[in-house]
């Protein structure tokens, strides 16, 4: 396409509110999604077709990102601007800026067209192509994730990975010595960015990836010793009524994305669904638990 046909809209916002920014855009149709966050303001960078909807389009953009500061989420200066760019300027662009970075003791994100060798033995690599639409792995959330993993996962176990997106965590979870895993999306292309990196690494190749609501299309009969999900917090209330019907006796439900302002309705959420939370997790603004099933 020439130049004319594509518009990069930016967006300047904070670190925190990266997350939500970038999810909005998704919603809104992006044909990828680029994050810029070696200065501040951060930059969220989103491609689109020009065409007569585009508009309409950042009108709509607008109005979210003013939505943000409602649930508390600092989205500053949230200033949009729109720019025309050539398609083989942006196909590519966005792998120059992600590398391989340690998150955990043992886990190192990796993406796929970088060369990299373990510094040590028990050093677990876990191989990403995230594609422009999604994360590296290594986004705040994502990082409480893999710590809260690592401190609970015993060898032998089952997982279900609820909005698996680029199946980072469900690659983590297997390198861990997880036995089974279960991995769901309600977004088809989130599906098959995941399975395109469950091949990148052989361990994972056991992996099942589903298209589904949360757990709606998961065997009633299924149960698990880990659910794990990276959501927003307005998903996670409607999932955790559905956690507890999948989760063996003594199971633990790990849960991130969640911001500060949502993390005590999540918290007295998880008390009156029979959780104890065994661990509250805090990078930067954003909350993660590892909650304990108390239900016989």
């Amino acid at each position: 396409m020439t130049k004319n046909n594509w518009q990069a809209v930016t967006i300047a916002t904070q670190n925190e509110a990266v997350e939500s920014v970038a999810d909005i855009l998704r919603t809104v149709g992006a044909d990828g999604v680029q994050i810029v966050d070696d200065q501040v303001p951060v930059k969220v960078i989103a491609y689109f077709e020009n065409n007569e909807q585009l508009s309409a389009t950042v009108t709509n953009i607008q109005s979210q990102l003013n939505e943000l500061q409602r649930y508390g989420i600092d989205a500053t200066p949230g200033s949009v601007t729109v720019a025309g760019v050539a398609q083989s300027e942006w196909e590519n662009e966005w792998k120059n800026y992600y590398h391989a970075t340690r998150i955990t003791r043992h886990l190192t994100v990796v993406p796929s067209w970088e060369a990299y060798l373990p510094n040590q033995r028990d050093e677990y690599p876990i191989i990403m192509d995230p594609q422009l639409a999604f994360g590296p792995g290594t986004h705040e959330t994502t990082r409480l994730m893999l710590q809260a993993l690592e401190t609970v996962i015993r060898s032998g176990e089952s997982m279900i990975d609820v909005g698996t997106g680029s199946g980072v965590l469900a690659v983590a979870a297997k390198q861990l010595g997880v036995d089974t895993v279960l991995a769901t999306d309600i977004d088809e292309s989130a599906v098959a960015v995941a399975q395109a990196n469950l091949t990148l690494n052989p361990v994972a190749k056991d992996v099942t990836v589903v298209v589904s609501d949360l757990l709606e299309s998961v065997d009633s009969n299924l149960k698990v010793n880990l659910v794990v999900a990276n959501i927003l917090a307005d998903v996670i209330e409607r999932l955790i009524p559905q956690v507890t019907k999948h989760l063996k006796k003594d199971g633990y439900f790990l849960v991130s994305g969640i911001y500060d302002d949502i993390a005590p309705q999540i918290i007295d959420q998880l008390g009156r669904s029979h959780f104890v939370i065994s661990e509250h997790m805090i990078m930067g603004k954003w909350h993660a638990f590892i909650a304990k099933s108390q239900l016989e």
